[in-house]
């Protein structure tokens, strides 16, 4: 309602603007915007008061401007710079860890409820199993991770184990042949090594 409204009066606000405009800025003196009562009050008291505080406000007051010109501040703080004190024991100089805190593996919680198994056990007994059938059959997981039988009978069933064939090797070559992760054993006999080398130089 209100937009129809503006645009029904718009002709109304809009007519002969240039010329009321031309009008309003050709006024030598502008008209000030109306004070509030307090303001108006506040004005006639200050100007009865001092009348002449605006023009000695604004002026110019040369003795004081003297004074700060004879002001001279001289320091009389000694110059020598003080340098820290230095500790008495010897700081490291090669600050960078060997320990191993490296970690590749995905966040597996610790609190696994009875009837369930982590990605990383099931990985476990799929790959037990491959390589034992027998010894690693359903019954034994089952009891061992503490889970029903049928469950573990379909993982077995629906869940494999990646195998990378070549073209020049007519057997297949297993892509997980442990559920660790290569890049974290070459970090932890890298890690291995260096230890070494710090026992054997003590």
């Amino acid at each position: 309602m209100g937009k129809i409204y503006s645009v029904l009066t718009r002709p109304i606000r809009t007519f002969n603007i240039e010329n009321r405009a031309a009008k309003l800025i050709s006024r030598e003196k502008p008209v000030p915007a109306p004070q509030y009562a307090s303001t108006e009050k506040q004005k006639k008291l200050s100007d009865q008061v001092n009348p002449y505080f605006l023009e000695d406000h604004y002026q110019k007051n040369m003795q004081l401007d003297q004074r700060l010109k004879d002001v001279f501040v001289t320091s009389t703080d000694s110059q020598e710079m003080k340098e820290p004190a230095r500790d008495s024991k010897a700081l490291p100089q090669n600050r960078r860890s060997w320990e191993n805190n490296f970690t590749f593996e995905s966040y597996e919680s610790t609190m696994i409820p009875m009837g369930k198994c982590s990605l990383k056990q099931a990985l476990t007994f799929l790959l037990q199993h491959k390589r034992d059938p027998i010894k690693y059959n359903s019954e034994n997981i089952a009891s061992e991770y503490k889970m029903d039988k049928k469950v573990i009978d379909d993982i077995l069933k629906y869940f494999k184990l990646y195998v990378t064939a070549l073209p020049n090797n007519s057997e297949p070559i297993e892509f997980l042949d442990s559920i660790e992760d290569p890049i974290q054993e070459l970090i932890d006999k890298g890690l291995e090594v260096k230890r070494k080398d710090k026992e054997k130089k003590k």
